[in-house]
């Protein structure tokens, strides 16, 4: 079998690896948890220690042993960037993961404020690791409005064929899903398969890339097949510049397996600072640019602490936004079911007593308005839902208060039915709304009425 070019790895590059410590990836790395661009910071940083040292075999030593700093002129050297230089390249998205713990609520809020949109979470590793921050970064990040998008660290761990790539490439796509479903996370989300882990033999030793009868774009296609099957259709690929290509023979992300070029998110650190009148990579769908922005104007923890940041060419992280999720709560003391977009009304009802049930439907940001009304004189309070504004003018006329101030809670626009069923025997709670024919159902098994369409959804 053809030798892949991207598996001819130099001695001293497989000596760096094992050895070297990278001076920009996070420190107390663990063997679980990667962060993002780890192995492709070492990657580019060792490319440009190679264009500026001798390879001759009796410096080999002290290369492996110098800093990337030390091996390569400081003014080739990626750049310490700040927010608040204009010249850059737009900051559409930020990546986190455990490494990032230090985050509170005012750095969401000031990197919302810088421009970001985005933010990238880490959840997994592998089929054994889950981000222990990913829940409260993810409750953050809404808190300050900002876009969500989360990632798996696929490792492909111990893969010598492609049947065994293409197994654990599915096995980690249950992982990940599973772990999204667990932290209520809805299926139209940004999903991304993060691609740069070098091969490992039996022992743990790094060797390089994954043997060349495995190849990473045609693991990540059943990566992506499995999670779709999983109700997650939505998936990207994040990946070095350098392994990307059309050719399997020679890349090992050839991106039309993948389908097709937008669909992959880019990482390449320019040396010095990249500017936004010569954007790199915008073949791809985006472009990490750096591994090192500084956010000014914020707070603190933002100006000493690096995070990585990328340019969404073609809005690949936030195109989820077309569809809201819409949180179901519980009252189990009135029997009402609630139904919001809004994350933060939804964690003070839950701190309050009410019980979370999941994502209830995806609501669109477009189409016909559904209103949302409340009865004060209800036990415990009652909220009705409708399409019809008349027929909410005529409830508040009769002593029922607007929610929104009268804007619409919700829209109908999509494929799917919302059932809604009354119930004649309830004091409150006495409609219930559902994407569930099942559940739609056994309420009209036990006595619930009105079984109707409410209105579409996604």
């Amino acid at each position: 079998m053809k030798l892949k070019k991207s598996h001819i790895i130099p001695l001293i590059l497989l000596s760096w690896l094992l050895i070297a410590k990278p001076v920009f990836a996070e420190d107390n790395v663990s063997q679980d948890d990667h962060p993002m661009g780890y192995y492709i910071k070492q990657e580019q940083e060792q490319q440009a220690s190679d264009e500026s040292t001798s390879t001759d075999a009796a410096e080999v030593p002290s290369i492996r042993a110098r800093s990337f700093a030390a091996a390569i002129p400081a003014a080739n050297a990626p750049d310490i960037l700040y927010s608040d230089n204009t010249s850059l390249p737009r900051k559409d998205a930020v990546d986190i993961s455990s490494h990032q713990s230090w985050m509170v609520q005012a750095d969401f809020n000031a990197i919302k404020a810088a421009g970001v949109k985005t933010v990238i979470i880490k959840l997994t590793e592998g089929t054994g690791y889950i981000n222990p921050y990913a829940s409260s970064q993810i409750q953050m990040a809404k808190s300050a409005g900002l876009n969500i998008a989360v990632y798996h660290y696929a490792t492909l761990q111990g893969a010598n064929s492609q049947d065994a790539g293409n197994s654990l490439a599915v096995q980690e796509a249950n992982y990940f899903a599973n772990t999204a479903k667990k932290l209520g996370l809805s299926t139209n989300i940004v999903m991304i398969m993060d691609c740069e882990q070098p091969y490992k033999d039996s022992s743990g030793k790094i060797i390089g890339p994954n043997p060349a009868n495995v190849d990473w774009a045609t693991a990540a296609a059943k990566f992506a097949s499995q999670l779709k099957s999983q109700g997650y259709s939505n998936t990207i690929f994040y990946t070095s510049s350098s392994w990307l290509g059309t050719n399997t023979a020679t890349c090992q992300m050839n991106y039309n397996t993948l389908g097709g070029a937008k669909k992959v998110w880019a990482a390449q650190y320019l040396y010095g600072t990249p500017s936004s009148n010569n954007l790199k990579n915008t073949q791809y769908g985006a472009w990490q640019y750096t591994s090192q922005m500084r956010f000014k104007g914020g707070t603190s923890n933002l100006l000493n602490n690096n995070l990585d940041t990328s340019i969404d060419y073609n809005n690949i992280f936030s195109a989820s936004q077309t569809l809201r999720d819409v949180y179901r709560l519980y009252n189990v003391y009135t029997g009402e079911h609630f139904y919001t977009l809004n994350y933060a009304e939804k964690t003070n009802l839950q701190n309050v007593g009410w019980r979370y049930e999941g994502i209830g439907w995806l609501s669109s940001t477009s189409g016909s308005p559904v209103y949302r009304v409340y009865n004060p004189n209800a036990i415990g309070g009652d909220h009705y839902y409708t399409l019809s504004k008349w027929e909410a003018q005529q409830l508040v006329n009769k002593g029922w208060r607007w929610d929104n101030n009268g804007a619409p809670a919700f829209y109908s626009n999509g494929s799917k039915n919302l059932y809604v069923a009354y119930n004649p025997n309830a004091a409150s709670g006495s409609h219930n709304y559902t994407t569930s024919s099942y559940e739609q159902n056994n309420l009209l098994r036990n006595g619930w009425t009105y079984g109707a369409v409410a209105w579409k959804v996604n």
